[in-house]
């Protein structure tokens, strides 16, 4: 059982999955939203004798998309390698967490948890490392052991990638403000993964990117499916992780956001609409 799981009762939200070109942008101002909000849910007076809150974010975009990270935008031909990627029939969105590019569509899953750190502290590494423990836990039950390190010809490589025998099925990235902390992963479950990586490998070619940026080897990333007898789909993926939870504590789905959490998402969307204006890749 894990601590960290145990100690908290989660709430569960979809809001950003969809098949428009701009959830990409709505999913990530929930999470920011979510960042802010995570304070507020656990500091209610009536709530002070009651377990803490943390929230788990699923969100899927079905319109396949680039979520680039900041890095990316110190790229020397950047415009012309979004105009690529575009072509492609990608919609890209500059996030304010994570390092370079992922890949989200409707074979990829992004999740993430968000708590207060005063209610379970946790230093970068072990946030990162009790993502890691959640995904452990789920997989074993389909008999896959997961390991972390970084695969460094992966796109977006990082120190705690996601691996299944030897190769990269997703990463993680972290966000935090003030006490909220967001750890987010990308697990590709289905699709084709050598695709989505040629696709990451062409646009650093076509931003001209030196050696700081990752030269992307197809040959190292896979989706989950790929080593089960039985494929599973991404909500059954997701079933998975919730059922996980649920076997060690509560977990119920998060209430429609009343009047103040509508207000600060709006702010953070404004937020994220300004994050991407001057690049031009809000579209």
């Amino acid at each position: 059982m894990s601590e960290f799981l145990s100690h908290h009762h989660w709430l569960y939200t979809e809001v950003g999955s969809g098949s428009n070109v701009e959830d990409g942008l709505v999913a990530l101002s929930w999470q920011d939203a979510f960042i802010r909000h995570i304070m507020t849910i656990n500091d209610h007076p009536s709530d002070k004798s009651s377990q803490a809150k943390g929230i788990i974010h699923f969100y899927r975009l079905n319109y396949p998309t680039i979520l680039l990270g900041p890095k990316d935008t110190r790229l020397k031909a950047l415009p012309e390698g979004i105009a690529y990627l575009n072509k492609q029939g990608y919609a890209t969105h500059l996030r304010a967490h994570g390092g370079l590019a992922v890949v989200s569509d409707p074979g990829i899953i992004n999740v993430s948890f968000i708590i207060n750190l005063k209610e379970f502290p946790l230093s970068i590494d072990e946030g990162y490392e009790q993502m890691i423990q959640w995904l452990k836990e789920a997989l074993s039950t389909l008999g896959l052991n997961v390991e972390s390190y970084e695969v460094p010809d992966s796109y977006c490589p990082g120190t705690y990638d996601i691996v299944i025998q030897q190769q990269k099925i997703g990463g993680i990235a972290q966000r935090r403000f003030k006490d909220g902390v967001a750890v987010a992963a990308y697990i590709s479950v289905t699709g084709n993964q050598k695709e989505r990586s040629e696709i990451i490998r062409q646009f650093y070619q076509t931003s001209e990117a030196d050696s700081q940026y990752p030269n992307v080897n197809p040959d190292v990333m896979s989706n989950i499916n790929d080593f089960l007898d039985q494929s599973i789909s991404v909500e059954k993926f997701k079933q998975l992780l919730l059922n996980t939870v649920q076997q060690q504590t509560k977990l119920t789905r998060l209430p429609d956001p009343g009047e103040a959490l509508e207000i600060l998402y709006q702010k953070m969307y404004q937020k994220t609409l300004d994050r991407n204006y001057p690049l031009q890749i809000n579209k």
